[in-house]
């Protein structure tokens, strides 16, 4: 029976191959975007979950009140690694880590920028890390010992074997492999080719061997013990800090879950409230989504064809054929088809894959190899095929034999009301998704075109890097001299982004408490104003010429505002630890995010403190022009360190990146729910056209035109699309609204999104449409009323 069963799907199938191919490509392509959400969905679940004592692995945070909030941060100061070892018998090992960063490497004459990760040992017994060669015991059994991954050791020493081999480090230390690991996983979010000790690193920086209390610029990692009740550690450790720092001594001290970080990483007054989970929930909503909606469609597609299937169904039940039957074999039908797309998905996947990869940045790959993949994979299409084919399996087999076999079908307008409301679910996704696509490139224009307060153009960053550190001044005179750039400047950070912050600071007036008031921070010597078109509202720069500017600084209007100083210049505001004069103002430029307000700011002199250098490119000239000029300078300050640099627009530009890819995605998303949305439109026609042909037959004998016709036939689906629109609009007006009040600059939700969605809405509606209100329009009527 069920060969018999496949025998007349396959024939069915190879009969109605329009249809068939409508039908079964639909599906596909549906499942196949299912299927990479989901690939990404899962990808994002599994994030850094390769560690073996996963669920015993803490980072430690810490919750600190400020103006009237508290603020959460993962920084600490050194020595908390070692004070949780020693006070706390639940934590098993502690590691201190610094900031991943690049490290200029030199083997036989070959020089190339390593990421680095300087750590204690004991963050090989936290992690688990692989080694090929070497073990985790004697990796760092002295000072100058690095471990390499496998595409590190490859990157430096090509085939040769890497084991044992000494390189030189950032031009003045020699140090040895010691070991090679495996390569972290891709959705790793520690991630590095090289790992120095810690008291490599204090060798390397003295400044971190006397960092105090005070100084959050380290990460630190915890392994606990079996068994471990967390609440009860974080309650006995909140008040490490205060113990130890007797300024920081509201600062609460918490263990955070490592495997929880990369997706609920969003803290609001001191409480975990979320974070890219937020996303993650979206996409598998998109994921279900689209696959219902390509359901419907073959759902539609299915019973359009019904009338082709009715003597079918009739002839079958008159020669004993059970209802149970008929359902078994449309369901076969079904699961066929549905088999045949899980087939044409995985093709598509293979295709769509590197484009949609292209977008998200991520190296996404389909596990053929996985058991586990194949039995989700079936288990979906099987699933798929059930939902698909239960409307028409139920809706064929209940024809009644002595109406079909008449030709008195069911009446049209009865029949069409299950496959009306399939469409609407259909049409009101595509509709959310409609208008919330064009609320997201809004609110991505909205903020892109916020004025960021200083000439981003023209500008690169390079690093402080060998000679440049002492030379810059040096440097950027001969860079000028060359014609490359018109000015420079050194700052402790790209402009960018806020990357540092002080609090302590104290200034005449202020009020009990203000103190701890994080207040974003820039660390520059000369030249800051010129380099970066940043507007001085009252006041200078500072200037070679006043020595005294040696303890200046300048501050933002917000900074200003806070501090409610009516005549800020000349005033005396003590920060990093020591008293300053306000020299200038500035006007307010964004440093966060372009979404929220300018946060308070202060530009301060320091000379020892810069680590990138900003460089504005000569206009006159072509950026490639510049660029061989530069680095021919570049070249002889330092000769053994690639030249390498960073358009600050582009670094700017990276702000967007999440609401960039939202809408790229959501844009690519829509059209395909459109166009999935209108092969069950054309079902639906299809049907209705077919029901209605004796009606239209007699319409046009009795003198009704072409255009008549059109109308009538496409008035229901007009009306139809019309009642979608007020469902969808409802529905995406709430959830984009709540998207946009998690920004402080937001656009506003105006009327002409609507209607820009209702009339494409009604364009793809009409042309579904009428090329099957048309082609009934122009079928002879004598075909439709020879029966008569």
């Amino acid at each position: 029976m069920f060969k018999n069963y496949m025998k007349i799907a396959w024939r069915n199938l190879a009969k109605h191959k329009l249809f068939s191919f409508i039908n079964i490509g639909g599906l596909a392509v549906g499942m196949a975007v299912s299927f990479i959400l989901l690939l990404y969905v899962y990808n994002e679940f599994t994030f850094d979950k390769y560690n073996e004592k996963g669920d015993r692995i803490y980072m430690l945070y810490r919750n600190q009140p400020a103006d009237g909030e508290i603020q959460t941060s993962n920084g600490m100061p050194v020595q908390v690694a070692g004070a949780i070892k020693k006070d706390f018998p639940e934590i098993e090992k502690a590691a201190r880590t610094n900031a991943v960063d690049d490290n200029l490497v030199n083997y036989n004459g070959k020089t190339l920028k390593i990421s680095m990760l300087s750590a204690d040992p004991e963050l090989l017994d936290i992690f688990t890390y692989t080694f090929v060669k070497g073990n985790r015991q004697k990796a760092f059994a002295d000072l100058a010992s690095v471990v390499l991954t496998e595409s590190g050791a490859k990157s430096i020493f090509g085939n040769e074997e890497a084991m044992g081999k000494t390189i030189k480090l950032n031009k003045n230390r020699m140090v040895k492999v010691t070991g090679i690991i495996k390569d972290m996983p891709q959705n790793s979010s520690i991630r590095f080719n090289m790992l120095g000790s810690w008291q490599l690193l204090e060798a390397e920086r003295e400044w971190v061997k006397t960092s105090g209390w005070g100084n959050y610029s380290f990460k630190t990692f915890a392994l606990v013990k079996p068994g471990t009740d967390e609440k009860k550690l974080n309650a006995k450790m909140s008040s490490l800090i205060a113990r130890n720092d007797a300024f920081n001594k509201e600062n609460k001290l918490f263990l955070y879950p490592f495997e929880r970080i990369h997706l609920y990483d969003k803290f609001e007054n001191g409480v975990n409230t979320g974070g890219d989970i937020e996303y993650i929930r979206l996409f598998m909503f998109l994921a279900i989504g689209i696959l219902l909606i390509a359901c419907i469609n073959f759902m539609n597609l299915s019973t359009a064809r019904s009338q082709s299937r009715a003597r079918e169904v009739g002839v079958r039940k008159v020669v004993g054929a059970r209802r149970i039957s008929l359902i078994k074999q449309f369901m076969g039908e079904s699961l066929l088809m549905a088999i045949i797309s899980f087939m044409f998905a995985l093709v598509i996947v293979s295709l769509l894959l590197p484009y949609f990869n292209s977008i998200i940045n991520k190296n996404l790959t389909v596990p053929y190899k996985m058991f586990n993949f194949w039995i989700v994979g079936l288990g979906i299409t099987i699933i798929t095929g059930i939902i698909a084919g239960s409307y028409p399996a139920l809706f064929l087999s209940a024809f009644k034999p002595v109406k079909v076999l008449k030709g008195l079908v069911k009446d049209g307008k009865t029949s069409l009301r299950p496959r009306q409301a399939l469409v609407i679910i259909q049409f009101a996704f595509a509709t959310c998704l409609i208008l919330s696509t064009i609320l997201i490139y809004n609110q991505i224009n909205f903020i892109k075109n916020r004025p960021a307060g200083y000439n981003k153009d023209g500008l690169i960053e390079i690093s402080q890097e060998g000679t440049l550190y002492e030379k810059f001044e040096e440097f950027r005179r001969d860079a000028i001299a060359s014609g490359a750039v018109i000015e420079g400047s050194a700052t402790s950070g790209t402009i960018a982004n806020a990357n540092s912050a002080s609090w302590g600071v104290k200034w005449p007036g202020q009020l009990p408490g203000e103190d701890k008031i994080p207040i974003d921070q820039l660390v520059t010597t000369y030249h800051f104003t010129k380099t970066f078109g940043v507007n001085i509202l009252k006041g200078r720069d500072f200037d070679r010429a006043n020595p005294s500017d040696s303890l200046a600084i300048m501050m933002n209007e917000s900074a200003v505002k806070l501090m409610r100083l009516k005549e800020p210049l000349g005033q005396i505001v003590n920060w990093q630890g020591q008293p300053r004069t306000v020299v200038g103002i500035i006007k307010d430029f964004i440093l966060g995010s372009p979404g929220e307000p300018v946060k308070p700011l202060i530009v301060g002199y320091m000379k020892n403190w810069s680590g990138t250098a900003t460089l504005r490119l000569n206009p006159a000239l072509s950026i490639s022009n510049s660029l061989t000029k530069l680095e021919t300078v570049y070249k002889t300050y330092n000769p053994e360190y690639p030249f390498e640099y960073k358009f600050v627009d582009e670094r700017y530009n990276n702000k967007f990146k999440t609401e960039q890819l939202l809408g790229t995605l959501a844009n690519s998303f829509t059209i395909l729910a459109i166009v999935i949305s209108c092969l069950g439109l054309f079902g639906l026609a299809s049907f209705s056209a077919e029901q209605r042909r004796k009606e239209i037959g007699i319409r046009k004998v009795l003198g009704a035109s072409i255009g008549s016709l059109w109308f009538n036939l496409s008035k229901e689906f007009i009306q139809l699309v019309l009642i979608v629109f007020f469902i969808g609009a409802a529905f995406s007006w709430y959830f984009m609204n709540e998207w946009l009040n998690n920004y402080t600059y937001h656009t506003q939700i105006s009327i002409w999104v609507f209607l820009l969605t209702i009339l494409i809405s009604l364009a793809v509606t009409i042309t579904t449409v009428s090329w099957q209100a048309i082609k009934a329009a122009l079928t002879n009527p004598v075909k439709s009323l020879k029966s008569e």
